[in-house]
């Protein structure tokens, strides 16, 4: 076999491989992103519940989270989380630096909720 038939027969065998390596068309999520959704459905759950009581089937508390849930998909979550990143951008002090900034952002999510007369 010489180096052109070698070279081909490698190209063969490592193909079907190629779309692994290759990048998604959606970047992985940033490391805050897990950090805002749950903090983002925490913030809805507990406003609901403290303004209407438990969360149940057919509650005002279920028609709240509902709404609230409209909110999240309009508040931005995905770039709230990028700028997080930005901002937490030292690997060392991650965690020390993404708690006041989910603080932060926990708090304006309740000020749009009271906003949008949940």
């Amino acid at each position: 076999m010489n180096i052109s038939s070698a070279s081909l027969c490698l190209v063969l065998l490592l193909a079907p491989s190629v779309p692994t390596f290759a990048q998604s068309a959606h970047p992985e999520p940033g490391p805050s992103l897990y950090a805002v959704n749950s903090a983002a459905i925490s913030a809805a759950m507990t406003y609901c519940m403290a303004k209407y009581g438990p969360l149940t089937t057919g509650s005002r508390s279920a028609a709240c989270f509902s709404r609230a849930r409209n909110v999240l998909a309009d508040f931005g979550l995905r770039e709230k989380s990028v700028r997080i990143d930005q901002t937490c951008n030292n690997p060392s002090q991650f965690n020390t630096c993404i708690t006041p900034e989910i603080g932060r952002f926990v708090i304006a999510l309740n000020a749009e909720f009271g906003k949008q007369g949940l």
